[in-house]
């Protein structure tokens, strides 16, 4: 049974603005260390980054309440299909994801469904 659906997205420059304004401690609030190691390699690291974030708020609004951004990491199947982990959460949720960017704006959605 759908849990609930969440959709948010982002403006990369508006993200990328926030990071610089914040510095490191703005990603180390918001992203696992396994998530900065992978994104900060790429080319355009604001890019998969701000795609992470709509991803975890995409989440938060499916599911009805925000967790610590921390406390959810996005990773990869090898297929190169988002995967949510959500250490702790009750077994009986599952998260499908979806996550797109373009060079200006980063877009997830995210359906909870309760098994």
């Amino acid at each position: 049974m759908i849990h609930g659906i969440g959709i948010y997205m982002i403006d990369v420059a508006r993200f990328k603005a926030a990071a610089r304004r914040r510095g490191e401690r703005f990603y180390k609030r918001l992203f696992t260390e396994g998530e900065l190691s992978y994104c900060l390699k790429q080319r355009r690291p604001e890019i998969s980054l701000s795609a992470r974030f709509a991803a975890k708020v995409s989440l938060f609004k499916a599911f009805g309440r925000a967790f610590r951004y921390i406390d959810v990491e996005v990773l990869r199947e090898e297929s190169g299909a988002p995967v949510l982990k959500v250490p702790g959460l009750d077994k009986t949720y599952r998260f499908n994801c979806s996550i797109s960017h373009t060079d200006e704006l980063s877009i997830a959605e995210t359906v909870v469904e309760r098994l």
